[in-house]
């Protein structure tokens, strides 16, 4: 599909900038797709946050603490 837009010159050479292409029509479609995917993950995001959606990481508290106990026990032993 085609569409109209109205830029201005400045608008252009800061999109081309900002996306690494010289042309207009490949630089306004790469910005606009990595426009849609921030927003898609800002969407997503937003529903870990509030708590809408969760994640339940079988086994990471364990592993953390596991691996502060080691770290803790490395950075003794290089001090001696």
């Amino acid at each position: 599909m085609k569409i109209t837009v109205d830029l201005t010159e400045k608008e252009i050479r800061e999109i081309t900038c900002m996306t690494g292409i010289a042309k207009k029509g490949p630089a306004i479609r790469k910005l606009l797709a990595d426009t849609l995917i921030l927003r898609r993950r800002a969407e997503i995001s937003a529903k870990f946050l509030s708590g809408e959606w969760s994640a339940e990481l079988k086994g990471y508290e364990k592993s953390r603490t596991s691996d502060r106990q080691e770290s803790q026990t490395l950075a003794e032993s290089w001090r001696d």
